[in-house]
């Protein structure tokens, strides 16, 4: 198993859509877009963002 292999999130987390935020982060990963993500605590900024990587098989 490779270094970075062993970073990937196995199981896909939970996460409910609220929104097309998907679809944007998707448009901006696949053009190389920076994205900011912000939010009071608590809101699933961090969730978002495992979710994404979960979605897009990074570790």
């Amino acid at each position: 198993m490779s270094e970075q292999e062993q970073y990937k999130i196995k199981q896909e987390p939970f996460y409910q859509p609220q929104a097309d935020e998907i679809e944007l982060y998707e448009a901006a990963y696949q053009k190389r877009l920076p994205v900011m993500i912000k939010g009071p605590t608590g809101c699933g900024k961090s969730r978002f963002v495992e979710y994404m990587a979960w979605k897009l098989g990074k570790p």
